[in-house]
């Protein structure tokens, strides 16, 4: 029994642990009912959700369709966002919202062949909005298709992470404050993504030259280990917590039961039994 449930903790780690490492989120949301979004949520699979949206013709009901992208962005991310921020309430007190927090990783912009697809079919004016920035000027007799570009979440897991989290969440806050002024009725989509190693390497200017120093190119990031990977995943910490909380007790529990069980029978013969007599009879 031991060795099964040992067993079982081994397959399960693994597993639980690499479930989410290729993984963004994907986040929507509208303050006015919006049946792009309701038909979404239902949707059982999670593959190409974007272009499900974004090329549903319903989507043009809504005066603005704001765009949002933020390279490196994880679900665990959102997660250090507290309730009270503008976002998380967005999230709560919208009257349609899709939240999908772990999406087939994409490896290139989420909407570099949607925006203007969708320009053109809800006849839009495509904007290119920086995060923070105020005062731009919007027409609100006709629609906007607002591509807003978030700065690219780069340093490790911890609190400063956090903190820049919470820096750009505010930046956004204010933008989307400023389109929910001219635009009432506008759907908010919030996509992270991560490019793969090989297009970093193709778009680094210095990738085809000589290198000098041949151990620094195989030098590790400062940081250590966390500044790499992340180690403590939500599917490793469920691991931990199943194998520590149910599984370990259960096995003791079931070797503490088995090492109880006493025989009935006892090795010494029963009182006024004498073997001499029983033998002479």
């Amino acid at each position: 029994m031991a060795g099964r449930a040992a067993w079982i903790i081994a397959t399960l780690l693994p597993a639980t642990c690499l479930a989410f490492s290729n993984t963004n989120p994907i986040v929507a949301w509208s303050a006015h009912s919006s049946n792009v979004l309701d038909s979404a949520s239902s949707a059982k699979s999670s593959w190409n959700i974007l272009e499900d949206m974004l090329l549903d013709k319903q989507i043009c009901q809504h005066d603005a369709i704001v765009l949002v992208d933020q390279k490196g962005l994880h679900a665990s991310d959102l997660r250090t966002l507290p309730t009270s921020s503008v976002l998380s309430q967005s999230l709560y007190f919208a009257a349609s919202a899709l939240e999908m927090p772990y999406v087939t990783r994409s490896i290139s912009h989420p909407y570099e062949n949607l925006v203007h697809t969708v320009a053109e079919h809800c006849d839009a004016r495509v904007v290119h909005h920086t995060p923070g920035q105020m005062g731009i000027p919007y027409d609100a007799k006709e629609k906007h298709v607002v591509c807003i570009e978030m700065p690219a979440l780069e340093s490790p897991y911890g609190t400063t992470r956090k903190s820049i989290m919470a820096e750009h969440e505010s930046a956004l806050s204010s933008t989307l404050s400023e389109l929910s002024d001219v635009f009432p009725n506008h759907i908010v989509v919030y996509a992270g993504w991560s490019p793969s190693l090989r297009a970093r390497q193709s778009s680094d200017p210095f990738s085809s030259t000589a290198v000098v120093n041949p151990s620094a190119a195989f030098a590790p990031p400062d940081g250590g280990i966390l500044a790499r990977y992340q180690l403590l995943t939500p599917g490793l910490i469920i691991s931990l917590l199943v194998g520590f909380f149910v599984l370990l007790p259960t096995v003791l529990m079931g070797i503490n039961a088995l090492a109880a069980i006493k025989s009935p029978l006892q090795g010494e013969p029963p009182k006024g039994y004498i073997a001499s007599e029983k033998k002479n009879q």
